[in-house]
């Protein structure tokens, strides 16, 4: 099956697009919002799409930080539904990443927050975005590098899921590989580390609900055990939030 998400990915989303938001509540949107502009040299005048938008968080951030004319597309309908209610002035619809239904060279930017990971056809997909860019073009990646991943707090409380996350992320080689063959002339990698607290009580329903992806494929063993261990930390701790750093790399490729 060659799709932009499996089936299955497209039912996991499908059930909690409604409270998909809350497990995003502590991202900064502003700030990746104004480095996306930066980084692609983007304006009013500027076309930008956002590849796999979920509920639209990133599609009216980024229309709302640069004024450009914006889009958004997912396979899911349930996310695409919540993306229009956040805004009547972002356009979205259900597509996937490597059948794209656009002109070639028509967009300046074509974005993307946490979803190259759920792609299956990520040449296609690469390929796709080379053909919708103008000369001069950008496609910028919000993603995890392998080197973060081995940062990241989250492993700590829930271990199983950890080699499965490093099995389905691309690394920055195979971001490089993807798009030299795609015909970019370059990708370069800007890695963040923002500080970044959350409440037992937060990551405790976050891990729950699965409201991020890469709790979907634990066992109820090793999510149990992993919501006990945030229950002794928050009792030992006197209710202090856990440390759980924001740990980014945009990947930013130049047609």
């Amino acid at each position: 099956m060659s799709q932009g998400y499996t089936e299955r990915s497209g039912k996991e989303f499908s059930k909690i697009a409604k409270e998909y938001d809350k497990g995003r509540s502590s991202e900064n949107v502003e700030l990746w919002a104004a480095e996306i502009r930066r980084l692609a040299g983007l304006g009013e005048d500027s076309y930008i799409m956002d590849l796999g938008c979920g509920t639209g968080l990133y599609t009216v951030g980024l229309m709302e930080e640069t004024g450009a004319t914006t889009c958004g597309f997912d396979p899911v309908p349930g996310m695409v539904g919540q993306a229009r209610n956040k805004s009547r002035d972002v356009h979205g619809f259900n597509a996937m990443g490597e059948w794209m239904p656009l002109r070639p060279g028509v967009l300046d930017c074509v974005f993307s927050s946490q979803v190259w990971h759920h792609i299956e056809d990520k040449q296609g997909t690469a390929d796709e975005c080379r053909r919708v860019l103008r000369a001069g073009g950008h496609v910028v990646i919000r993603t995890i590098s392998h080197e973060q991943l081995h940062e990241k707090v989250v492993f700590k409380y829930f271990p199983e899921i950890k080699a499965n996350q490093l099995r389905v992320y691309p690394s920055n080689d195979d971001f490089r590989r993807y798009f030299g063959v795609a015909g970019f002339r370059e990708t370069v990698f800007h890695a963040y580390s923002l500080e970044r607290y959350q409440s037992v009580e937060e990551f405790v329903e976050i891990a729950e609900k699965r409201l991020w992806s890469m709790f979907r494929p634990i066992s109820e063993e090793g999510l149990r055990r992993g919501v006990e261990a945030l229950w002794r930390y928050h009792e030992e701790s006197d209710g202090e939030p856990v440390r759980n750093d924001e740990l980014i790399t945009l990947v930013v490729a130049s047609k």
